[in-house]
């Protein structure tokens, strides 16, 4: 069975070939409606404290070593396969959830960005104290960390590729072979942000790097990089948001809560309960983005929890979101 077949066969068929419970089961509106209450709060931010909303420059994922290629040529990739196989209404679908997914984390980055400007009570002694009273957990982290270099010749990039490999495996996967699953962990990814962006204002931290060094150099020096943007915003305040925003939004430094933790959990779960396989191979990789959180001194342990937290609510919301829908999707159907 070739890759075009095995997308077709996992299409619905609806044995009444409803209209409406194809619109049901399809149409994004949790997502869009997600996303236009997001914007909104961003903009009635924006307004209300008189700080410009950006978009992101052209090169503003530069000092991560990525570009918009990355994220854009799997979008193309899934694109191209839905084409091939003639599934116009899940086409439908992933065009409006890119659209809602990309307007959330233009959204969310804005929003960590004027952290310091809408809450400046900064939470890192106390963060810092908490570290302290955990401190063989935090030594451990440096010991998975060296570690895990030692065995790879290429551990320091490890953190970053293994967030991304989690989050193409669970598009690639759970879109082929469940989409109510799939659409689930798309929304509650894109939940994650929302309430992680918020999460960011009530208890906000800069990060244990401000105490000591981590033990990855290359995300010290990205460390280098984001505090000295978040130097330059404290000093230049409104006026370096209008200038320089577009360029620094994605290099905005939030400690609290970690959600690169709470989203590689979103894979872990929705990865362990529909596709074990899946979710067997994600467990390292996730057990090390947790240590390593640590490790690169990006988050204190209690960032690590909350994280996790945040996700379980997400989840949660989620679950009770999509229960009416999940009522509208088609048998599965029969496989020679």
């Amino acid at each position: 069975m070739n890759f075009q077949s095995s997308i077709a066969l996992n299409a619905p068929q609806y044995s009444d070939d409803s209209l409406r419970a194809k619109v049901m089961f399809y149409a994004p509106l949790p997502e869009l409606l997600l996303a236009l209450i997001f914007l909104s709060i961003g903009l009635a931010l924006s307004w209300g404290l008189g700080i410009d909303f950006s978009l992101p420059a052209s090169d503003a994922l530069e000092f991560t070593g990525m570009s918009y290629a990355v994220p854009l040529s799997l979008i193309a990739f899934l694109g191209l396969l839905l084409v091939l196989a003639k599934q116009t209404m899940r086409l439908m679908y992933y065009t409006a959830a890119g659209i809602a997914y990309g307007i959330i984390l233009v959204t969310h980055f804005n929003i960590k960005m004027w952290m310091s400007l809408i809450n400046p009570a900064l939470w890192d002694e106390f963060y810092w104290n908490t570290d302290q009273m955990v401190r063989p957990l935090v030594d451990a982290a440096f010991s998975v960390h060296n570690l895990t270099d030692a065995l790879m010749p290429a551990g320091n990039h490890l953190y970053l590729f293994a967030f991304l490999a989690m989050f193409a495996g669970s598009i690639i996967v759970h879109s082929m072979q469940h989409f109510i699953v799939f659409r689930k962990v798309i929304f509650t990814a894109m939940l994650v942000h929302v309430l992680g962006a918020l999460s960011y204002l009530v208890m906000p931290a800069v990060g244990p790097f401000l105490y000591e060094p981590g033990v990855n150099a290359l995300e010290t020096a990205r460390q280098n990089h984001m505090f000295g943007g978040y130097q330059a915003l404290a000093a230049g305040g409104r006026p370096w948001i209008a200038s320089q925003g577009s360029q620094f939004m994605f290099a905005a430094v939030a400690a609290m809560p970690s959600l690169h933790v709470a989203s590689s959990a979103v894979f872990v779960f929705y990865a362990w309960k529909h596709a074990r396989w899946l979710g067997v191979l994600y467990l390292p990789l996730f057990v090390f983005i947790m240590f390593e959180a640590v490790a690169t001194r990006w988050h204190y342990w209690i960032d690590v929890v909350v994280g996790l937290a945040l996700t379980a609510l997400a989840i949660a919301i989620t679950a009770a979101i999509f229960r009416p829908i999940e009522a509208y999707e088609p048998a599965e159907p029969s496989r020679a």
